[in-house]
C-alpha cells in the first residue's frame, strides 16, 4: 500500500503539496505549528536538535513527524537555509470553520539559500546573491539577483569555464542555478580549485522512503530533547493528533555559513528569443538595447532564468527588480578567490584573521557596509571613475560636514533590504516606522552634501529626492507603538480610519462585559477561583477546577477536559463571545487590509527608494573611508596609465591597525623595464610576505577609491593582482602542498599581462632543494623574458642564491630585509633595503621558536660546514667507506649550481697524480665521481 493509500486525509493533502515540491523541506501549517513529515520530518530532527516523534507509532503505517512553532519558525528556517537547504512554506489559505475537516493550504513562497529576504536568515553586512549560468566552449555569461535588495547583474565574457567561475565567484553568490551537464563542469572545476568556499553538493532530495523507519528508530533511541508538553497553544490537528514539539532556544543567527549550493535547474532555461520577451516584458521596453544587453545572448538566458527562478520561488512579481546592469569586461581589476584568501580581503569561515574590510569599515549602516565590500572586491579600472571617489573621500575629511551626515545617518534603516521586504509583501510595521525615520533624516543630509567641491556628492545629492508625502502617509497611519506581526491588531493609529475607531470601541466594551459577566458567575455559582479565559483554539470559554464541578449550573456546557481543570461555555457568553470577537476579528481584517493599502502607495514609489538607498549606501561607504583616512593617517593616491609604481613609507593596513605605531613602514619602487622583477632575500620572520601583501592591498585601496596607508603613492592601473602567497595542502582533492602550489604558479604564468601586479612567495619550496630552486630560478625567468606575461613582480625567497638573478636579467633587482647581528643574537628590522642576503638567518628562527640548544648548535655546525663546501660533513661521525660515501652523497645535496663542485676542482688542481699508483689513481677518481652533482 502507497504513502498516499495508507494516509489520512490530511497527510493525503500533505503528500499532493510535497510531490510539487520535492527538492525542498516542507514546511505545513497546522495551527500554530509548522509540521514536517516522512523523511523531512528525519532531516528536521538531525538538523535542528528536535524530537523525531511519530503518528501511528510501531505500525506498518507509522509516520515520522516533527514541528516548530509558527511564531519563532524563522530562527529554524534561518539554521536550515544556512546549511543549505530549501524550504516550502505551505500556509492555510482559509480559516478553519465548523464541520470542515481540511483547510485549504498552499505553498506561499520557497527559500532558498540565494533567494532569502528575512533578516533572521541574511548576514546584515554581506549580500545574498543568486546566480544563474549560461555558455559553451569558450563563451559563458551569468546573471546575479539579490531578492533582498533588487540588485540585478549580467556579464558575458570570451572565456574558459575556469577562467569565468573565478570572476562569478568574487561576487560570493549563495546559490548557482545550471544546468545539468553544466553542473559537472562546475564540480570538476571545484574539485581541482583550492577556493576557500564551502561547496554543497547533496541531493536536496534528502533520503529514500526505505530509510524511514530505521531512522525514526535511530532517532527514538538517541538522546534528542524531550517533547514538550502539550498546552493550549498547541492544539489538535485536523486529526485529532496531538503535535509535540520540543522548543529549543534558538539564536537569530549562528555560526553556521552559507554554502553554495548547486541547483540544477534546465526547467528554468529557456531559448533566446523567449528570454528576450520575458525581460522585455519584465522591464516594460520594446527591446533591450537600454540594458547593454544586444549581442548578449547568453546572458540574456541566464538573466531570464535568474529572473523566472525569484519570481516563483517568491510567488511575486517581484517589482522591486527595475533594472539590470551590464559589467562590460575590464570594468574592475580582476582578483581570483586565491588572491581574496591570501591577501585577507574580506572575512572567511576558513580563518579568523582580520581582514582589510574589517579594518576600513566605518560604516554606519549595513547597506554601506555591503557597499564598500563591493568596492574592495571590484576595484574600479578607470581614473577618472577613481578620482570621483577620491575627491568625495577628500571632501568628507571636513569634521563638521563628516560628523554631521554620519549622526544623519545613523537614522537610517538598511533601506536596500526594507524596500526589498515592501516590494515582495513581506514588510512589517516596524518596516515602514524605520522607513520613515530614514526619510526624515534625507533633507539634511542632502544640505550637507550640497555645499562641497565634489562632483561625485553633488551627483548622489540630487538623488536624495523628497519623499514628505510619504513620509507623512506613514506618520499619520503607523502606530509608533506597532508590534511586528499584522495578525496582532493595533497596527493603525486612532483616528486614521472611523470604522476602525467604532469597532475597537466595540471590541474595548465586549471585553468589559466579559469582565463583568465572570464577576456575576461567580456570585451565582459561589465559585471562586472560577475564571473567563480565552484562546485561538476554542474562544471564550468557562474554566472551573475538578474539586468545583458540583457546583456547576446545568445550563452550563463543557467544551473541553483537562488534567485538573474543566472547560465549559453558556448562552450568555456565547452572546458575549460573538459581541467581542466580531468586532475584534473584523478590526484586525480591516488594519489588514489599511495596512496593505499603505504599502501599495509605498510599493509604487519602489523605483525611487531603491535609488534614494543606493545613494544612501554610497554616502555612507564615502564617508566612512573619510572617516579611516583620517584616523589612520592614510594619504590620497595618484593614479595614472603608465607604468610606475612609487610607495613611499607605505604600510600593511591590517598589521598596522593591530600593532599601531610599532609598524615599520618601507618604499617600493616597480615598473616594467629597469624594476620589473624585485628579489626580496631575507630572513623568513623578517617581513618578506608582510612586504609583499601590503603593496597588492595599497593598490587595491587606491583603485576602489580610498586613501591609502603611505606617506605617499603613485600607482598605476593594473588589470589583475595575483598572488602565491603561504602554502596549504588540498587533502580532500588528493593534493599536496607542491602541487597547490604549481598550480596556482601555472594560472599566474598562463593568463599574467604586463600590466598584472604579481605577488610570488617562496616558490619552490614544497619540493627539494634543487628542484625547488629551480623552478622558481625558471619561473623568475620566464615572467621576465615574455612579451605577453611581463608584469610587475615582488618576488620574496628564502634561496638567496637567487639573487644572481639580478646579474643575468636587466629588469631584475635585489633587495632585502635588513637584519642586525650582534654576537649570538639576531634582530628583525622589518626593513627593505637594497642588495642581497648573505644568508636565510633559518637558525636565529630556530632559536626564537624555542629549538633546544643542542640542535640549533649542531645545526650551525652542519651550516658552517656546508658554507665552506665540505663534502663530507659526517665524516667525523661516520667510519668506513661505505657510511663516508653515504655522508658524502647527503653532503653533496646542498652545494648549489656552479658552487656545487668548487672544492672536488681544487682536490683536482692539487691532487699529484705523477706520484699515485694506478690503484690509487683509480680510487681517487671513485671519490670524485661519486661527488659530482
Amino acid at each position: 500500500m502507497s504513502q498516499k493509500d495508507a494516509a489520512t486525509p490530511m497527510l493525503r493533502q500533505y503528500l499532493e503539496i510535497k510531490s510539487r515540491y520535492q527538492s525542498a523541506l516542507l514546511f505545513f501549517r497546522l495551527g500554530d505549528f509548522y509540521e514536517l513529515f516522512y523523511e523531512d520530518a528525519i532531516t528536521g530532527s538531525r538538523e535542528l536538535g528536535i524530537t523525531l516523534t511519530a503518528r501511528n507509532r510501531n505500525t506498518p503505517n507509522e509516520v515520522p513527524m516533527c514541528g516548530v512553532p509558527y511564531h519563532s519558525a524563522q530562527n529554524y528556517i534561518a539554521r536550515l537555509i544556512r546549511k543549505g537547504y530549501k524550504i516550502a512554506i505551505c500556509e492555510q489559505t482559509e480559516a478553519p470553520s465548523k464541520g470542515k475537516k481540511i483547510v485549504r493550504r498552499e505553498v506561499t513562497r520557497v527559500i532558498t539559500p540565494g533567494t532569502a529576504t528575512d533578516p533572521q536568515i541574511l548576514e546584515e553586512k554581506e549580500p545574498c546573491f543568486l546566480a544563474s549560468l549560461s555558455g559553451s566552449k569558450n563563451r559563458w555569461a551569468a546573471a546575479l539577483i539579490d531578492a533582498a535588495t533588487g540588485e540585478f547583474i549580467a556579464l558575458e565574457r570570451e572565456a574558459q569555464l575556469d577562467s569565468f567561475l573565478e570572476e562569478l565567484l568574487s561576487f560570493s553568490p549563495k546559490e548557482l542555478l545550471c544546468k545539468k551537464d553544466h553542473a559537472a563542469l562546475i564540480r570538476n572545476y571545484f574539485a581541482k580549485s583550492d577556493s576557500d568556499l564551502s561547496l554543497d553538493f547533496k541531493d536536496q532530495h534528502i533520503s529514500s522512503r526505505n530509510n524511514i523507519n530505521e531512522a525514526a528508530s535511530v532517532s527514538k533511541n538517541s538522546k534528542a530533547p524531550e517533547a514538550a508538553p502539550v498546552s493550549d497553544s498547541n492544539p489538535e490537528t485536523e486529526d485529532g493528533k496531538k503535535a509535540q514539539i520540543e522548543e529549543v532556544e534558538v539564536p537569530a543567527k549562528d555560526t553556521l555559513q552559507f554554502p553554495l549550493t548547486i541547483t540544477e535547474a534546465d526547467d528554468y532555461f529557456s531559448d533566446l528569443r523567449s528570454s528576450q520577451n520575458e525581460l522585455a516584458e519584465f522591464f516594460k521596453v520594446e527591446n533591450l538595447d537600454g540594458f547593454s544587453l544586444t549581442d548578449k545572448n547568453y546572458a540574456m538566458i541566464a538573466a531570464a532564468c535568474c529572473l523566472r527562478y525569484i519570481r516563483q520561488t517568491q510567488k511575486t512579481a517581484a517589482g522591486h527588480i527595475t533594472s539590470i546592469r551590464y559589467l562590460e569586461p575590464g570594468s574592475s581589476l580582476i582578483l581570483d578567490s586565491v588572491t581574496i584568501s591570501n591577501l585577507d580581503l574580506i572575512p572567511s569561515s576558513a580563518n579568523n584573521r582580520k581582514t582589510l574590510l574589517e579594518v576600513i569599515d566605518e560604516c554606519i549602516t549595513s547597506m554601506g557596509s555591503r557597499t564598500l565590500r563591493s568596492w574592495i572586491m571590484r576595484p574600479l579600472m578607470e581614473i577618472d571613475e577613481i578620482e570621483k571617489r577620491l575627491n568625495a573621500v577628500e571632501q568628507l575629511t571636513n569634521l563638521e560636514i563628516r560628523q554631521k551626515l554620519r549622526k544623519r545617518l545613523r537614522c537610517v534603516a538598511d533601506l536596500e533590504r526594507l524596500v526589498g521586504r515592501i516590494s515582495l509583501g513581506t514588510a512589517n510595521p516596524r518596516d515602514l516606522l524605520s522607513l520613515s525615520s530614514a526619510l526624515a533624516a534625507v533633507p539634511e543630509i542632502k544640505s550637507l552634501i550640497s555645499n562641497t567641491d565634489s562632483h561625485l556628492l553633488h551627483e548622489l545629492g540630487q538623488k536624495l529626492k523628497d519623499f514628505s508625502p510619504l513620509q507623512r502617509l506613514i506618520d499619520d497611519s503607523i502606530s509608533p507603538d506597532a508590534p511586528i506581526s499584522t495578525s496582532d491588531g493595533n497596527i493603525i493609529k486612532e483616528g486614521f480610519d472611523q470604522r476602525l475607531d467604532e469597532l475597537r470601541t466595540l471590541s474595548r466594551g465586549g471585553k468589559q462585559a466579559i469582565a463583568k459577566f465572570e464577576q456575576e458567575i461567580r456570585s451565582q455559582t459561589g465559585i471562586q477561583n472560577l475564571r473567563v479565559k480565552y484562546n485561538n483554539v476554542f474562544g471564550y470559554f468557562i474554566e472551573v477546577s475538578k474539586s468545583q464541578i458540583p457546583k456547576i449550573p446545568d445550563n452550563f456546557e463543557r467544551k473541553q477536559t483537562l488534567a485538573n481543570v474543566e472547560r465549559f461555555t453558556n448562552n450568555d457568553l456565547k452572546l458575549l463571545e460573538a459581541k467581542v470577537l466580531g468586532a475584534e476579528v473584523e478590526a484586525i481584517q480591516l488594519e489588514n487590509s489599511l495596512f496593505n493599502e499603505i504599502l501599495e502607495k509605498i510599493r509604487a514609489n519602489s523605483a525611487d527608494l531603491r535609488i534614494l538607498a543606493n545613494s544612501l549606501a554610497s554616502l555612507d561607504a564615502l564617508a566612512a573611508l573619510s572617516e579611516v583616512a583620517v584616523n589612520q593617517n592614510y594619504s590620497r593616491p595618484k593614479l595614472h596609465y603608465q607604468d610606475e609604481l612609487v610607495i613611499h613609507s607605505g604600510r600593511h593596513p591590517i598589521v598596522e591597525n593591530s600593532i599601531g605605531s610599532r609598524f615599520i613602514s618601507n618604499d617600493i619602487y616597480l615598473n616594467n623595464s629597469t624594476d620589473r622583477i624585485l628579489v626580496i632575500t631575507g630572513a623568513n620572520m623578517g617581513g618578506k610576505s608582510t612586504l609583499l601583501r601590503q603593496v597588492a592591498l595599497i593598490q587595491i585601496l587606491a583603485q576602489a577609491g580610498s586613501f591609502v596607508p603611505a606617506d605617499s603613492a603613485t600607482l598605476p592601473i593594473v588589470d589583475r593582482i595575483w598572488s602565491r602567497v603561504g602554502a596549504s595542502d588540498d587533502l580532500a582533492s588528493g593534493r599536496s602542498t607542491f602541487m597547490v602550489e604549481m598550480t596556482e604558479t601555472a594560472a599566474i604564468l598562463h593568463h599574467a599581462t604586463p600590466r598584472s601586479l604579481i605577488l610570488l612567495d617562496e616558490i619552490g619550496r614544497g619540493t627539494s632543494t634543487f628542484d625547488g630552486l629551480s623552478i622558481a630560478w625558471a619561473v623568475a625567468e620566464y615572467l621576465h623574458d615574455s612579451p605577453a606575461h611581463c608584469g610587475k613582480v615582488l618576488f620574496a625567497t628564502h634561496y638567496h642564491e637567487l639573487s644572481e638573478l639580478a646579474d643575468h636579467l636587466s629588469g631584475a633587482k635585489n633587495f632585502h630585509m635588513a637584519v642586525r647581528e650582534s654576537g649570538d643574537s639576531v634582530v628583525f628590522l622589518h626593513k627593505l633595503v637594497p642588495g642581497k642576503a648573505s644568508k636565510s638567518y633559518g637558525i636565529a628562527v630556530a632559536k626564537l621558536a624555542g629549538l633546544p640548544d643542542k640542535v640549533t648548535q649542531r645545526a650551525s655546525e652542519i651550516l658552517a660546514r656546508l658554507e665552506a663546501y665540505e663534502l663530507a660533513v659526517f665524516r667525523e661521525q661516520e667510519k668506513g667507506a661505505a657510511a663516508s660515501t653515504a655522508g658524502k652523497k647527503m653532503a653533496a645535496q646542498f652545494s648549489l649550481f656552479a658552487f656545487a663542485n668548487e672544492n672536488i676542482i681544487k682536490e683536482i688542481g692539487q691532487a699529484d697524480i705523477e706520484k699515485m699508483s694506478l690503484q690509487e689513481k683509480a680510487e681517487f677518481l671513485k671519490s670524485i665521481k661519486s661527488r659530482i652533482i
